[in-house]
């Protein structure tokens, strides 16, 4: 295969093609965007129990990383709330806070993180995140974000609580004991930043809300001096730059107690960031590559760890912003970070002065921001299943770890998906007497000797018992009947169990003095039945293109010419002929295999010996083939 640089250096073809026009428009859009970065950066960095520069540091190398790397041409990588909070949870009972261990071992988080996202980009695993229901997404969002909320209100309100409680109603309670040594000029500083970032939105929502509030209160601490009158701040950043370096190795002694965390992040910070690209690129008209965006994000991850960052993903809102701003390419992305750093160098030393409070009410907001109102109440009115998903995601992240909660909504996304794929439709068909399409057959007009099956849907371990009951059931129904056709045409998968319970169904319908036949058959289902053996002992000419060359396969092997004559119904083109006993429409020469209908003997014997099959298929598990010629292991 011809090397192209492109593979290993995906953005050379978008900078190949990169229009002196475009400079304009990305330069203000990367400049609007760290407008927005810097306050977010700095109060995502305290959620995650990290000095407030961590968090400018992972807006800077990581960013740059991840627009060069994935692709998407407005997703901005960075700190998130909801990414924080499972960096907080996963290195709270390890470390204490904002030490020099805890810093380490976020980064060293950081490059667990990014690996897992690199191996799961390699594998070419994107499209699992389409198991993530939006409902979890929405319920995890919320309880995040309800988190996020309560967990600021000891800055806004200036308490001293040394040790918050890991527990949702523990953390209240806590805050309620102290409620008497509020900080009331705090509080103030506080609750001004609601008021002017509110008042900014309604009035000027164009202009950068956050910051002007932020850089207001600032300068009022630094006019009055009121960090030396008990405001808390959060003192000075250093203005130099991270230089690149391995975190300290101490995080593979704790790694088994980071592992589930890490994989937590990588997935939440999955969801976010490919349901943000997509969300954008179906406005931008911009086609993704999942699996590529996959290693961007786990490239900056990486980098974020050398460069004393902390784990991230894509940012919604500075994405946003970057695509309302006009961005055209991955360099308004790229300008972005560089500004961040340039803020960092010049006005480092003059962020100290910001109040705890303030960056606290900014939270407060952004909280109130993340919950998702609307897509709340459509998902609770749209299907019960859905509500109840949204419902244990929102309590699972209040009342557990929230990296516990998580792997909640992933395997209740997974099991809705696995309830909904578990039940099959199967349809009785018959011609119609017009056309000779096959319907529903409704009108009560059915074959004596023969069922048809109509099956749409995956035949899988976990639908196998559902299949095999309903085809029974209408098999003990009918227990005239000796043959049956299954169409196949909506069949797309077929596994070991679906093959197994195939099997039962064969000896059943021998026992009866009849035929299984298959019609419609994908390859990929046709390869199933060829490497299990089945066609061995089915007879490959049982397995047919179309429903009706299956039908008449079963017309001219197992017909009983005595039950044809004594129907009452005319289904098929071919029954007046067949209850005359003309066999030679099947060709010339072809004569009726001599029969007898069934006994009740035999349907009692047939009956006994599938319910038999049946309980030792339970018993044993649908998961569980045969091998030919010896009953399932």
């Amino acid at each position: 295969m011809h090397f192209q640089a492109e593979n290993l250096v995906p953005f050379v073809s978008w900078l190949r093609g990169y229009k002196r026009r475009f400079l304009r428009a990305d330069l203000l859009a990367g400049l609007t965007v760290a407008v927005v970065a810097v306050p977010q950066s700095m109060a995502y960095a305290l959620i995650a129990g990290l000095p407030v520069q961590y968090g400018l540091y992972a807006s800077i190398v990581p960013t740059i990383v991840g627009c060069l790397w994935g692709s998407s041409a407005h997703l901005v990588s960075g700190p998130t709330t909801t990414v924080s909070l499972v960096v907080f949870s996963t290195l709270r009972p390890i470390a204490e806070p904002n030490s020099i261990g805890y810093i380490e071992l976020a980064l060293f988080l950081s490059l667990l993180v990014g690996a897992i996202k690199i191996a799961m980009g390699l594998a070419r695993m994107g499209n699992l995140l389409n198991f993530v229901s939006h409902a979890v997404l929405i319920g995890f969002m919320a309880g995040a974000a309800a988190l996020i909320a309560f967990k600021q209100i000891p800055s806004l309100l200036g308490l001293r609580i040394e040790e918050q409680a890991a527990i949702f109603y523990e953390h209240l309670f806590t805050i309620y004991r102290h409620l008497h040594q509020v900080e009331w000029m705090t509080l103030g500083l506080g609750l001004a930043t609601m008021v002017v970032i509110i008042g900014l939105r309604k009035i000027r929502a164009n202009w950068p809300g956050t910051l002007i509030a932020l850089v207001l209160m600032g300068l009022i601490v630094a006019l009055f001096d009121l960090d030396r009158r008990g405001v808390a701040v959060i003192g000075n950043i250093p203005r130099s730059l991270p230089l690149p370096r391995l975190p300290a190795m101490d995080g593979l002694l704790q790694i088994r107690q980071l592992a589930p965390g890490a994989l937590a992040i990588a997935l939440l910070g999955l969801v976010e960031a490919i349901s943000i690209a997509k969300s954008i690129a179906a406005k931008s008209r911009q086609r993704l590559n999942i699996n590529r965006e996959f290693i961007g994000q786990g490239l900056a991850n990486i980098s974020a760890g050398i460069f004393s960052g902390y784990p991230g993903s894509g940012s919604f809102t500075r994405s946003a912003v970057d695509f309302r701003a006009g961005g055209r390419t991955p360099l308004s992305g790229i300008i972005s970070g560089v500004a961040v750093a340039a803020v960092i160098v010049v006005a480092g030393p003059l962020a100290g002065k910001l109040p705890m409070s303030a960056l606290a009410a900014v939270l407060i907001l952004v909280a109130y921001d993340m919950i998702q109102h609307r897509d709340i109440v459509r998902t609770i009115k749209t299907t019960r299943a859905d509500a109840a998903v949204l419902v244990i995601t929102f309590l699972s992240t209040l009342l557990l770890s929230i990296e516990f909660a998580i792997y909640v909504g992933v395997l209740l996304s997974i099991g809705l998906h696995l309830a909904a794929t578990s039940h099959p439709r199967i349809r009785a068909m018959v011609p119609d007497p017009v056309t000779g399409k096959m319907v529903g057959s409704a009108n009560g007009e059915t074959c004596c000797q023969l069922e048809i099956v109509f099956i749409e849907g995956s035949i899988f371990f976990g639908s196998a018992d559902f299949v095999f009951d309903d085809l029974q059931r209408r098999l003990r129904n009918r227990p005239e009947v000796a043959n049956l056709v299954v169409r196949m045409h909506k069949v797309n998968t077929l596994d070991a169990s679906g093959v197994y319970i195939l099997e039962l169904l064969l000896d059943d319908i021998r026992l009866r003095g009849g035929g299984l036949f298959l019609a419609g058959t994908s390859h990929r289902v046709f390869e199933v039945l060829k490497n299990s053996g089945f066609l061995t002992d089915l007879d490959a000419g049982h397995v047919r293109s179309s429903t009706g060359a299956a039908i008449r396969q079963a017309m001219r092997e197992n017909f009983c010419p005595s039950i044809c004559a004594a129907c009452s119904f005319s289904v098929f083109r071919e029954c007046p002929e067949l209850k005359r006993g003309n066999w030679e429409i099947f060709g010339e020469g072809v004569q009726p295999r001599p029969c007898d209908p069934p006994t009740a003997a035999v349907r009692g014997k047939a009956e006994t010996k599938t319910a038999a099959a049946a309980a030792q298929k339970r018993a044993r598990g649908t998961d569980l083939p045969s091998v030919k010629g010896k009953p399932a292991p």
